[in-house]
């Protein structure tokens, strides 16, 4: 297989890896890490967020979303957000219109936030994306704390239509001209989805890279949570809890989770089974279990669950489970952009209560890994990360987990760092894209130089002049002609040939003839034959 992905490997036998500090440390340049983008400093509490959603309302969103249901995925991104963020909603067609100022999403304030999705309609004529993200841009300037990160999440189907051709490409040119510059100016990150492929991609993918959001095209309804899922990882960084085959580890410091189950379709049941062996569903809803149910899939909350291994059953798809606790994962892993080629150490620790854990006795049966998945959705070996102080880790037996990674084939990639012991599973995920390297330019051909010809020297009195050669230029043959001369020659030697081989014989047949008489006339007088006595001569 490919992989974009170059890598150290290491077994996790702590008495073979503790004999390897004793080898030559590999040097690295941390300084060139920062510009790689995933690089950032192992930092501690998280802040909120102020999300503005700009949701399009044209009338073509009736046919590319007759189900309305863009408004289900934004309650899920709403709902996965924490008391301590903000939400706001701008539904746009020809202006941006503000349907709800952002909001705490806490209490009955929540509950207004998710209701306003129900307003969002699909009756507008035009599609002004530049008036949407004015308006989303407006709203966030309106923010009590400079320091909450700010994002605008644009959703749409179509290209600008403002009716006017000149208009509309002037509106284009502003969006990526100065309102992304603005945009970049205040710290905004755009997320952009498209829902069909005849949208304006371009300009989409250019917002989203050039604020450090995400591009996502939703071809279909069902890709939608999966978008929602990916920009709330994005914006939040939560911490998760690995699902393979469905099944999910519960651990003591848990205090909730929250699963978001995809689901084949829409007549689909989904089921948890505890540890214990029962199955609960949505009629077991009540303080300690929340499920939101939609078209494509559900949304389960969990508080205080029960310890050990949890399976969900009846689930298709890429599922997830966030969850609180105060056993968390840490990394320095970011999304954003990473030119091709370049290296990134990618660093994880364990955190309980804020503090970085570096007791022995429970790293030493942690295990830290790195899963990549490539841009044609493939999953790539899991690599492991190590604290000896090598491959990229700055000190060995400080907690601080590393790998260097080069990453090669352009393309957005999803990395996921994974904890795991036989007690515990954390993981976090980050979306970032790798840029291609910019094509080589030709070097320019050098001028030949120009040699100035040798001076002819003047000849001395009485000596004569020096001739130049003279260059005799010889005209090939044109093809024409030469065949034409060809067919003259061989016809001229045929008719040649014929005329020797007729006098031959002509010549031969009359000496015949001559003798013969010859030899009549001796028989009869006994003179000889004059051309023998020719011949005899």
């Amino acid at each position: 297989m490919n992989r974009s992905v170059d890598h150290r490997h290491f077994p996790f036998v702590h008495a073979w890896a503790r004999a390897r500090r004793q080898l030559p440390i590999l040097l690295v340049a941390l300084l060139g890490l920062c510009s790689a983008g995933l690089w950032a400093q192992p930092a501690g509490g998280k802040t909120g967020i102020d999300a503005v959603l700009l949701m399009d309302s044209s009338g073509s969103m009736r046919w590319t979303d007759p189900k309305k249901l863009r408004v289900p995925a934004a309650r899920l991104f709403m709902s996965l957000l924490g008391p301590e963020d903000r939400v706001g909603l701008v539904s746009f067609s020809d202006a941006g219109y503000p349907v709800q100022f952002l909001t705490p999403l806490e209490g009955e304030a929540e509950d207004k936030a998710l209701a306003s999705t129900d307003r969002i309609s699909s009756r507008g004529v035009f599609t002004n994306l530049h008036a949407a993200l004015l308006k989303g841009q407006e709203m966030l300037q309106r923010r009590e704390d400079p320091q909450r990160e700010q994002i605008l999440i644009l959703m749409t189907d179509g290209l600008m239509d403002v009716g006017d051709d000149l208009e509309e490409e002037r509106l284009g040119g502003l969006v990526v001209g100065e309102t992304l510059d603005q945009l970049k100016a205040d710290g905004i990150k755009v997320y952009t989805i498209a829902f069909t492929e005849g949208s304006d991609q371009v300009m989409l993918q250019q917002l989203a890279d050039g604020t450090g959001g995400l591009y996502r095209l939703a071809r279909t309804d069902r890709d939608l949570h999966e978008v929602f899922s990916a920009i709330f990882e994005s914006a939040k960084a939560p911490d998760m809890l690995p699902m393979e085959g469905g099944e999910f580890m519960v651990d003591g410091s848990i205090k909730e989770v929250t699963i978001v189950a995809s689901k084949e379709r829409a007549d689909v049941s989904i089921f948890l089974e505890t540890p214990s062996g029962k199955q609960v569903s949505t009629e077991d809803a009540g303080d300690e279990l929340k499920w939101f149910i939609s078209e494509h899939f559900d949304m389960i909350t969990l508080r205080k669950p029960e310890q050990g291994r949890w399976k969900l059953l009846f689930s298709a798809g890429n599922n997830r489970a966030y969850i609180v606790t105060n056993l968390s994962m840490g990394t320095n892993l970011r999304g954003g952009e990473v030119p091709a080629g370049s290296q990134t150490a990618i660093e994880s620790w364990l955190e309980r209560d804020g503090e970085r854990v570096t007791t022995e006795a429970m790293l030493s049966n942690t295990e830290f890994l790195i899963e990549i998945t490539e841009p044609d959705g493939v999953v790539s070996d899991i690599f492991p990360m190590l604290d000896l102080g090598e491959v990229g880790d700055r000190e060995a037996g400080d907690g601080i987990h590393t790998n260097l990674l080069t990453f090669r084939k352009p393309g957005d990639h999803n990395l996921r760092v994974i904890a795991r012991s036989p007690t515990f599973e954390r993981s976090r995920s980050a979306y970032f894209k790798v840029l291609a390297p910019p094509a080589e330019a030709l070097p320019e051909p050098e001028p030949e130089p120009v040699t100035e010809p040798e001076p002819v020297p003047e000849p001395e009195a009485g000596e004569p002049a020096p001739q130049l050669e003279e260059e005799v230029l010889i005209e090939e043959p044109q093809e024409k002609g030469s065949s034409l001369g060809m067919i003259l020659g061989v016809f001229f030697g045929v008719n040649l040939l014929l005329a020797l081989v007729g006098g031959g014989v002509w010549w031969f047949l009359a000496r015949r003839k001559k003798k013969a008489a010859a030899a009549a006339t001796q028989g009869e007088d006994g003179d000889e034959d004059e051309d023998e006595v020719e011949d005899r001569k």
